[in-house]
């Protein structure tokens, strides 16, 4: 397999609707295994560890932990749809109080509709979860809100000036982030989303993927 470039990587996305970061849906494609020969962590223009910021500055699709503490890619025209069977409809407000999501994530939320595209070390500020007690709540809450497509990863910045520094991640409410990119944000209802998205993952998948799908996202 040769070297793959950016505007491949766009087509798979566009291809497969929903891509993974890393291999962990079964007979399925990800961004790793497409990119074995590619020059990882170089900073290059053939680096898909950049794509995976770029491709949501392009407005081409969502970027996320939206599978467990797993990172994928969702087309932006598809995640809508996934975002309503995932929240099965219910706004973070009906959820909070039916109980589905835990406090810290609903006040990390309300933190970041008050910001807009936060970096995670100023978000742990804002939000007074910056002790060291606290990370491991802050970083649970985080997923839950990708969990449920409420929460979207935007960018990536440097914590120093050093090159060699590790990147903090920026989040955005994702009705924030579909508006910014001009995007569909048609509120679909959970029944017409699963149908949806049944019919388009029948095409692409084999029967252990769509299983993976159908059991993730409540499809039968």
């Amino acid at each position: 397999m040769g070297t793959l470039n950016y505007e491949e990587f766009v087509r798979l996305v566009e291809k497969y609707k929903i891509l993974p970061f890393a291999s962990f849906i079964p007979d399925y494609p990800s961004l790793t295994a497409e990119t074995d020969n590619n020059d990882w962590h170089s900073g290059s223009g053939t680096d898909p560890w950049v794509w995976r910021i770029r491709i949501v500055q392009d407005g081409v699709a969502a970027y996320g932990k939206f599978f467990g503490d797993k990172a994928c890619f969702i087309h932006s025209d598809f995640f809508p749809i996934v975002r309503s069977a995932m929240s099965s409809s219910k706004t973070i407000e009906e959820r909070y109080n039916d109980g589905l999501i835990s406090r810290t994530a609903n006040h990390i939320y309300k933190i970041l509709c008050e910001h807009g595209n936060v970096d995670s070390r100023n978000l742990r500020s804002l939000t007074g979860l910056d002790k060291k007690e606290n990370k491991k709540e802050y970083e649970k809450s985080l997923v839950e809100l990708q969990n449920y497509g409420d929460v979207v990863i935007t960018g990536a910045t440097k914590q120093n000036d050093n090159d060699s520094g590790w990147s903090s991640m920026c989040y955005q409410p994702a009705e924030l982030w579909l508006r910014t990119i001009q995007a569909r944000t048609d509120n679909v209802s959970v029944e017409n989303a699963r149908n949806q998205l049944m019919t388009e993952l029948s095409r692409i998948c084999s029967d252990k993927s769509l299983n993976f799908f159908a059991k993730k996202l409540k499809l039968h």
